[in-house]
């Protein structure tokens, strides 16, 4: 199920937003929850508005180390970042567990310093994924590109890639120009900003400029913990064979499954018993 969103420099009143949503019928707003490179900063207080005009979807944004900060491009910041987005997911109310978290990763601080730019993401998603929660990051093509090739890479993707000024009904985040469609495949891996202002053109909702999203749904955070996706089966099938050196969390991430390990092993507690730190080679495991 592909849900259309709105991302903004400045969060507009709540009221704005709704309508903003209306126009090209959305449902789910971008959230700058923090970070040390934020300009804008959302507040809970903010999220809660929204919430009290209908909007109950929100893709969480973490804005990390950028190109001002090369020195701080380590795994040892990365991982102090991933454990400092966590916390601000918990203070939005926002921290069930899978519940999923994007990194900003900007195209100048890749090409700045990119293995560093590689290293601190990768490191952010391990602490993220440590933490319960399940990591996103928000990249132009060619950073996830060289990131799809490494161990550390994270469970979904937001995709800066726009080819229009304006909505598209039709814009499904599996047609996303520039990264590979075998790179995150499946259902819940996948946002793309597709709709924005480059070229000399604004894009612009109701008087105000924005780029327009479309998202996995399984992408998507709310009160209640991750949005579920009921609207299609996993494209890799409903069953799941282990091979040696499988972990519950590495089968999740590579099979895109809302809700992480910890999902994965609530389907499957009868075959893997209490331990879920104990899978074996043959187990046949149930997708969701």
């Amino acid at each position: 199920m592909a849900l259309h969103g709105l991302d903004a420099a400045q969060p507009p009143s709540a009221a704005k937003a709704k309508a903003m949503l209306d126009a090209v019928g959305g449902t789910w707003w971008n959230v700058y929850i923090g970070g040390p490179e934020a300009s804008v900063t959302w507040t809970p207080a903010q999220v809660a508005a929204y919430e009290q005009e209908g909007i109950s979807r929100f893709l969480l944004c973490y804005v990390g180390r950028q190109s001002g900060e090369v020195s701080r491009l380590t795994t040892g910041q990365g991982e102090h970042d991933g454990d400092a987005a966590c916390q601000l997911a918990r203070d939005f109310g926002m921290a069930a567990a899978g519940t999923p978290l994007c990194l900003d990763l900007e195209l100048r601080t890749f090409e700045a310093a990119p293995g560093p730019s590689l290293d601190y993401a990768g490191a952010w998603c391990q602490a993220v994924r440590a933490g319960g929660l399940r990591p996103g990051v928000y990249a132009n093509p060619a950073p996830l590109t060289a990131l799809h090739a490494r161990e550390a890479r994270p469970d979904w993707v937001w995709i800066a890639s726009w080819t229009r000024h304006g909505a598209d009904p039709d814009a499904d985040p599996h047609r996303a120009t520039g990264v590979d469609a075998g790179f995150w495949p499946g259902q819940g891996q996948r946002v793309w900003q597709y709709a924005g202002a480059f070229g000399g053109s604004a894009c612009q909702v109701g008087g105000v400029d924005v780029d327009i999203d479309v998202a996995d749904a399984a992408c998507l955070a709310s009160r209640n913990g991750p949005v579920i996706d009921n609207g299609h089966p996993h494209p890799a099938g409903h069953a799941y064979t282990v091979q040696p050196g499988d972990t519950l969390a590495a089968i999740a991430r590579h099979q895109g499954i809302a809700g992480g390990w910890q999902a994965l092993y609530a389907l499957n507690r009868a075959v893997i018993g209490p331990d879920p730190d104990l899978i074996r080679p043959g187990q046949v495991l149930r997708l969701p």
